[in-house]
């Protein structure tokens, strides 16, 4: 009897950890690494650092001078916004040169092109490859916001599950 307890529990921690790995990621932008213009010096780091700070809180915020890039990893309860981004940047008179993004979503096909649904944005997609529709996947590659909508260059991706 005990041993076909521990059996039955087993086989449904086996079926629950199964299950566990078909749960799709959830919806958003998850990093963001942009390459910054006006980062001369060390010294410019604490500003740009302490403006990204005010607007993601609880995300993982790190400015490379030597790179002149600022990545932001973000926490489940903070989304990115393209605008607030850069806004935060701006303050602190330095400007967005390129926004390399990692995020997962649904991919639709609407209007003749695809779209992904990540948290709270809408980007349109482009890739080389062909982007499965109705799936949700996550994705890396460039953003264009001087675009409207946004235009999200997806250079690699992964399908939910594979």
């Amino acid at each position: 009897m005990k041993a076909a307890a521990i059996a039955v529990f087993l086989g449904g921690t086996m079926l629950l950890t199964a299950a566990c790995r078909r749960t799709p990621p959830p919806s958003g932008v998850t990093a963001v690494e942009a390459r910054i213009d006006g980062i001369t010096c060390p010294t410019c780091v604490p500003p740009l650092q302490a403006s990204l700070k005010r607007q993601y809180q609880t995300s993982a915020i790190n400015v490379d001078d030597e790179k002149d890039t600022a990545t932001v990893q973000f926490a489940k309860d903070e989304d990115f916004s393209p605008a607030a981004f850069e806004d935060a940047v701006e303050r602190v008179r330095m400007r967005v040169v390129t926004l390399r993004v990692q995020a997962c979503g649904l991919v639709e096909d609407a209007d003749g092109a695809k779209w992904m649904t990540a948290g709270q944005n809408r980007f349109r997609l482009r890739s080389d490859q062909e982007i499965p529709v109705g799936k949700t996947i996550c994705a890396d590659g460039s953003l264009d916001t001087t675009r409207t909508p946004a235009t999200f260059q997806v250079s690699a991706f992964k399908e939910n599950g594979r």
